[in-house]
């Protein structure tokens, strides 16, 4: 009995720490508060980790506390209005729900920041946080929480400017000043174009505060110096159309930028024979504008054909571009093209007819994995039992009735009688009567009188797999030792020890549960029961395909 109860300590023990050590590297700044920030609803806000590890250590890791709530680390998702990149962390938009406390943690080091958000509605005069610039001769602009009631009393406004979200400097030269708490520019480069930070302090309770706001400023491009390009079709080339079918002849043009923005393109087409000239097309109206970079806008302009004609095939077609600079024009022609229907058809058909195989091929295997799986193990993989020094093919634990019977356990004394009937009576029955296999059953295949915690590990190494019947009895039970113990022999000893989970009825877990359980019940195979107990299943039903699947391979001998 002593052995049993140190034995069980030890493993207690030893999940506890597992548990501790989770956190531990986050452990020794938590009762240490760096910086106190507030901020308002509807702000993107950026947050620094300046932390130069002592060992060379480059990853950076940030953690979030929540009131009530256990320390989760925060990672990028596209679900979330929280992203890291690099050393900055970004909370875009800000919400309610993004207060707490923030710890950065670099090597043996790190940074801990409380961030509250405050809502927008409390501030009537929040001033404007997006500026668009142009080459004026001089702007300015101020923090835009300066307004807000809490601006009161504002002392050591600073100012910052993010570099490509990596690294906070402070922007300092001839043409900019900050003067009454504004930054004010005497001339605009498209340098000055960003996000800028402020922060000012301020003492509430007795404890400073840094309120942080976000600009973002945009400046204008001077205008384009050139004319326009056509980047296709090129100028003499010619273009094959099939005769009789509808056409299109695509102009793409790139215009430089410009502040009054009137591009003019146009297709034209010529008839030599006649010396016709008439423009099919043109007009801003068809010019679909698609920014390709930040200073050029591309023009797309469409001349469809119905039909290609002869005189379609001996037309010139030109297509001109002008902007307030100057003009540009490419002129191209048609050539016939002699289409190949059937042999195109053709491709078409066998194409399709190999993706429906392919669908369908794939849409078998997928429904009939284990089906199929099943069939190649019986005509054609080895007997795994063999020559493995094994006793058992499976050991079953589930939970046993027990001697207390209290008006408050009259109703799980019945759910036991349900999860020994089924680990007793029918699992036997299938998977010895009709499948060959092997079961250990501690009460049926074991003698009395050894120590319970060494009789457990010795099944479980004489065993090749463990089967374990769930229900919410044998999860708050003392039965939940034994998945333990099989859990922590399979990584600890490199042995074909697999572990199948067989879901009896829905259960919660219990907060006290052990960590090692918890991840185990994630990542386990688990097989639902949804049958009736009393009436033997047909061994041929999807619940038992599935145990089959997870059990070794056997040949009836």
């Amino acid at each position: 009995m002593i052995g049993k109860l140190r034995l069980y300590l030890t493993f207690l023990l030893s999940s506890v720490k597992y548990s501790v050590l989770e956190e531990a590297n986050v452990s020794d700044c938590l009762d240490e508060e760096h910086y106190r920030y507030q901020a308002y609803t509807g702000e993107t806000l950026y947050f620094q980790c300046n932390l130069t590890s002592n060992n060379s250590e480059k990853t950076i890791q940030w953690f979030l506390q929540k009131p009530y709530k256990s320390l989760e680390e925060e990672k990028s998702r596209k679900d979330l209005n929280v992203s890291i990149i690099e050393t900055t962390l970004q909370i875009s938009p800000l919400e309610k729900h993004n207060s707490g406390t923030y710890i950065c943690r670099r090597g043996n080091l790190c940074m801990k920041m409380r961030v509250q958000a405050i809502e927008r509605k409390n501030c009537e005069n929040y001033g404007p946080n997006r500026f668009f610039f142009r080459n004026t001769d001089e702007m300015s602009m101020s923090c835009p929480s300066l307004n807000c009631p809490l601006g009161k009393n504002i002392r050591n406004v600073t100012w910052y400017k993010t570099l490509n979200f990596s690294s906070v400097t402070y922007e300092n030269r001839f043409s900019l000043k900050i003067n009454n708490n504004e930054i004010q520019f005497s001339k605009i480069y498209t340098s000055d174009a960003g996000i800028y930070i402020c922060d000012y302090v301020l003492y509430m309770q007795g404890k400073e505060w840094i309120i942080r706001a976000t600009i973002q400023v945009s400046v204008d491009f001077p205008d384009a110096q050139q004319p326009p390009q056509i980047s296709g079709p090129s100028n003499g080339t010619k273009i094959e159309a099939e005769f009789g079918k509808p056409f299109k002849l695509i102009c793409k043009v790139i215009f430089g930028y410009e502040r009054s923005f009137n591009p003019i393109i146009k297709w034209t087409v010529l008839h030599p024979e006649s010396k016709k000239q008439s423009a099919l097309i043109g007009g801003r109206e068809l010019c679909l504008y698609t920014t390709r970079i930040l200073i050029e806008y591309e023009c797309i302009l469409t001349m469809p054909l119905e039909s290609v004609t002869n005189s379609d095939l001996h037309a010139i077609y030109q297509c001109s571009a002008q902007n307030s600079v100057g003009n540009v024009t490419s002129t191209v022609k048609l050539s016939r093209k002699e289409a190949d229907i059937v042999f195109r058809r053709t491709i078409l058909c066998v194409s399709v007819m190999l993706l429906l195989i392919m669908l369908l091929g794939a849409g078998t295997v997928y429904l009939y994995w284990v089906e199929i799986v099943l069939l190649y193990r019986h005509y054609l993989s080895k007997d795994e039992t063999i020559g493995d020094d094994k006793d058992f093919d499976a050991f079953i634990s589930y939970a046993t009735q027990t001697s207390e019977f209290s008006e408050e356990k009259m109703e799980s004394y019945f759910d036991n009688y349900e999860d020994e009937q089924f680990a007793t009576q029918l699992l036997p029955s299938v998977l010895e009567d009709n499948f060959n296999y092997k079961l250990c059953i501690l009460e049926r295949d074991i003698l009395p009188g050894g120590a319970y915690v060494e009789d457990i590990a010795k099944i479980i190494k004489r065993s090749r797999r463990a089967i374990f019947i769930l229900s919410q009895r044998y999860i708050t039970g003392p039965r939940l030792f034994e998945l333990q113990a099989a859990i922590t022999r399979s990584l600890e000893e490199q042995e074909n020890l697999k572990l199948i989970l067989i879901k009896l009825k829905p259960f919660k877990e219990p907060e006290t549960i052990p960590l090692i359980v918890k991840k185990a019940l994630r990542a386990l195979p688990t097989v639902s029961w949804k049958g009736d107990i009393n009436s033997k299943s047909a061994h041929t039903s999807k619940f038992w395909k599935r145990i089959r699947y997870y059990m070794p391979v056997k040949k009836n001998r």
